[in-house]
């Protein structure tokens, strides 16, 4: 699950990013999907900044119910969700280590930062897969500044425009970051948009024309 590695930004701006990816495989999926519900009412009780499923089509900008998404989880093979911060990022992972369900978990985030958690809980992680940047014709790329929210959805469901509009739009005052970030969002169905960070990127970017 590398869709979650390229997140752009500094060093600053990823420390409040954790992404946090829960599947069955196919060994297990019959023996344990009906308690992905289990794992999503953790997660709900922390408190995650987002939360989706590609097999639901939602997440939290279309306007995701967690009751709802809690009973209906079990009929898909798991779900995503971001952090912002990584007291709740360690305390998820530290229930989930103490049930011990049996999923495949995944987490993204500075290494500087996931690999000392993951350490303190005593948790060995079984593979690392780091991002070397973006190779190739990088003058196609989109401006930095919206490079840093349209790499927060690894599928590239977010339009570099869409973006674009949002900051215009929290310029202007037509929108509060957390409009435009809901705006922005919705595509996102896999729930990996970090809602609480784009809504810092919105703010400072709104600040450089003060």
């Amino acid at each position: 699950m590398t869709h979650s590695l390229h997140r752009r930004g500094s060093v600053e701006s990823l420390k409040g990013d954790y992404v946090m990816i829960t599947r069955t495989t196919k060994a297990n999926r019959a023996a344990i999907n009906h308690l992905l519900p289990e794992v999503a009412k953790i997660v709900f009780d922390v408190g995650p900044a987002n939360i989706g499923s590609s097999g639901l089509q939602t997440d939290v900008p279309l306007g995701l119910d967690p009751e709802d998404f809690t009973k209906r989880i079990g009929g898909v093979y798991g779900f995503l969700c971001t952090f912002s911060s990584k007291e709740k990022l360690r305390e998820v992972l530290k229930r989930l280590k103490e049930k011990d369900f049996g999923f495949s978990i995944t987490v993204s985030g500075l290494i500087d930062e996931v690999i000392p958690l993951a350490q303190g809980l005593g948790i060995k992680p079984h593979t690392i897969n780091l991002s070397l940047g973006i190779l190739g014709d990088t003058d196609q790329l989109a401006e930095e500044e919206v490079l840093e929210f349209t790499t927060m959805c690894g599928h590239a469901m977010i339009a570099a425009n869409l973006v674009r509009k949002g900051i215009a739009d929290v310029r202007s005052g037509a929108k509060s970051p957390r409009e435009a970030s809901m705006m922005m969002g919705r595509p996102c169905v896999c729930g990996i948009f970090n809602l609480d960070r784009s809504d810092c990127l919105l703010i400072r970017q709104a600040e450089k024309l003060e």
